[in-house]
């Protein structure tokens, strides 16, 4: 390799370690769904470093439908609109787990959620919409 070829090679070494210290928070948060019908809905959010802080989980069900249990317990849940919400707070890196268990079984395609937490670099909240 030339000298010329070095050069290159190095800034785009350098670049790369820039632009991957300039993560948002989508970068950090991502979900599946493990399971989105039937009795059990089971969500897996993952979280990269470094910490997002606080992040507010927004699960949604078809109006009408009853939860017998949740893991970990909703803070909010609005039976009419089909609404359920987490505030967890302080969340480390890795994976956070949510479950709940229904009182009566879903056809496919009806949850989804959506995550709202701070963007590190500027501040501003975020919407990370997850569909199964």
């Amino acid at each position: 390799m030339g000298c010329q070829g070095k050069r290159m090679f190095w800034v785009a070494v350098l670049l790369c370690c820039l632009l991957a210290g300039t993560a948002s928070a989508r970068d950090l948060v991502s979900g599946m769904y493990i399971s989105s019908a039937g009795k059990t809905i089971i969500l897996d959010l993952e979280v990269l470093g470094p910490s997002t802080g606080n992040l507010i989980v927004h699960q949604f069900l078809p109006p009408q439908v009853d939860i017998v249990n949740s893991m970990p317990s909703a803070m909010k849940f609005d039976k009419n609109k089909g609404q359920v919400q987490w505030l967890m707070k302080k969340v480390k890196p890795g994976k956070v787990r949510i479950t709940m268990e229904l009182a009566e079984p879903l056809q496919p395609g009806l949850v989804r959620a959506e995550v709202r937490c701070r963007d590190q670099e500027t501040g501003q909240m975020m919407d990370i919409r997850i569909n199964p």
